[in-house]
This record gives structure tokens, sequence and C-alpha cells, in this order.
């Protein structure tokens, strides 16, 4: 099993040490470092990366989530935190294990299998969790036809249905593999699988169509020639 390397983001010193101490028995997990706050953590990240990050919510300037949404490419994420009420929040972003504080050992030794259970199931995760009427589901990439972006709102189309969730669209266009999706135009994500026909100008999957914009065209462009015999 390969070594994850490891960083403790939290500002509260005995926090720190707790964790320290459950992470060195595992010869599977290597610490790297220690940061107070989200900012010594992006100084951290911009020298050194790390498979996994044991990441506190409430701290100060910048909060856990907050930091985690500025990541363009972020590790393994497991919370560490004393309010439950950030659960959902959690996992919306795809985090591997939601701890409370006081953290027991035998909890830790859980999130740790959850991690090592993840990482080898798969590097390329089929699916992703989705909030939809205050609940997480599974919604799996084969799935999906297509995802259209309304403000701070998406529509994501399975077959002769569609979810609602409250999710930006440029968060799924970095959530989903760009080898089975692309971004076509500001307002819609496509499943490459689905389309039926194309041009220069648009997109079809059987009788729906969608534009291809001129921001886009380069990319939706690389993708289908990838696709041609």
């Amino acid at each position: 099993m390969k070594k994850h390397t490891c960083l403790i983001v939290d500002d509260e010193q005995i926090a720190r040490e707790i964790l320290e101490t459950y992470i060195s028995p595992f010869t599977q997990l290597e610490l790297l470092g220690q940061c107070q706050n989200a900012i010594e953590a992006a100084s951290f990240l911009s020298q050194q990366s790390v498979d996994v990050i044991f990441l506190d919510i409430e701290m100060p300037e910048i909060g856990g989530l907050s930091f985690l949404k500025s990541l363009n490419n972020p590790p393994k994420i497991i919370i560490t935190t004393a309010y439950r009420e950030f659960a959902l929040d959690g996992y919306e972003l795809n985090v591997v294990d939601y701890l409370l504080k006081p953290i027991s050992q035998e909890r830790f030794l859980k999130a740790v299998n959850r991690l090592f259970e993840v990482t080898a199931s798969s590097e390329a995760p089929d699916h992703v969790y989705l909030k939809v009427d205050g609940k997480m589901v599974k919604v799996v990439f084969d799935d999906i036809y297509y995802i259209e972006g309304l403000n701070n709102y998406v529509k994501i189309f399975i077959q002769d249905q569609f979810l609602i969730s409250y999710q930006k669209l440029s968060y799924l266009e970095k959530a989903l593999p760009n080898e089975k999706f692309v971004r076509c135009h500001r307002s819609y994500i496509i499943n490459l699988d689905k389309v039926t026909a194309f041009t220069n100008n648009d997109l079809e999957m059987g009788k729906d169509e969608f534009p291809i914009g001129a921001k886009y065209r380069e990319s939706v462009e690389n993708a289908l020639r990838d696709r041609l015999i």
C-alpha cells in the first residue's frame, strides 16, 4: 500500500498534538507538517503537495470549508471539528470523513481505513454526491446526459428526469472527469458519450441541441478530436 503524506490544519495546539499521536503508529501515513490556520496551510501547499489534509472547520479569519473551496485541486480531506451542523456541507465537498471532537482513537482508525479504501478502490471515481432537497444524492457519471447552470443552481438531466442542486456549474466543471464531460457553453456541461451529432457551432443529443460558445470552442474541439476515428 502506498504511503499517504499528511498535513494537519487546526488552530488548537492540543488538537494538533492528538492527531499527531494518532497518525504516528501508521506506517502508511507520513505527517509532513502542521499549520495553525488556512493562510499557513496555503503557503505550505504552495511549496509541498500532500495526499490528505486533516482539516478543522472553525478557525480565525478563514474557515476550513472556505479554505477547501479555494483549492483548485484539493487532496483527500478528513474534517476534524466540534460542530456537527457542518457535516452536510463537508460531504457536499466530497470529504473522506467527518470526525467530531473529541476524536477517539477508534473513530480515527475508521476514518483512516475509509481513506485507504477510497484511494485503493479507484483513483478515478464513477460518481459524485450532490445536495438535493436537503440530502446527499449519489449521481453516477454514466447516467448524466447534460447539466444546465442557473446562477447558483444546476439542473442535472438524467434520462427523462432532472435533479436540482444548489451548486455552481464551475464546481461541477472541476469535479467531473474531463475525459467524459466538457463545458460547451457558459450554461452547459455535456456528457460526450451522449452526443449523437455535432457541427462547428453546436452539439446534439437526439432532438436536443447545445450551442458551442466561442470561449469553449477549443476545449470542445480537443475533446471531440480524441473520439474521432
